[in-house]
């Protein structure tokens, strides 16, 4: 475990696969805690259980589930911080994802090096407020 993690989990709902391998290697690589979540529902308790998270949502699992999923995760008060993945075929997502209150929104191919500092400015953030 990473102590300048301060066991922030980054969670997972997304839908595609391929995304979701990649992500998943990305923070295993980084030695970030990983959850994924199957679906909304396990997303939220996990968000209510874990002190500090951050979570990735991809348009698949917003086009699945609805743009519901930003309320849920607003509604716990966890200051869960959202970072939409979307491609270009889905950009009209990425302005609800802003307004319903994302974070940020990561444009794919999700370069290594965006993914990485979206998290590591987070958790700077996160450190600073303490």
């Amino acid at each position: 475990m990473n102590p300048h993690h301060e066991n922030t989990v980054i969670l997972l709902l997304v839908a595609n696969e391929e995304i979701r391998n990649y992500m998943l290697r990305l923070c295993s690589e980084n030695n970030y805690d990983c959850f994924i979540a199957s679906d909304p529902d396990e997303l939220v308790t996990a968000i209510k259980k874990l002190r500090s998270t951050i979570a990735f949502v991809d348009y698949e699992a917003v086009n699945i589930y609805g743009a519901r999923i930003y309320s849920r995760i607003n509604t716990t008060g966890t200051g869960c911080k959202v970072i939409f993945l979307s491609d270009k075929d889905h950009k009209n997502l990425i302005k609800e994802a802003m307004e319903l209150g994302a974070y940020a929104c990561i444009l794919a191919p999700y370069a290594e090096w965006e993914v990485l500092t979206m998290i590591r400015n987070i958790l700077a953030k996160k450190k600073l407020r303490g």
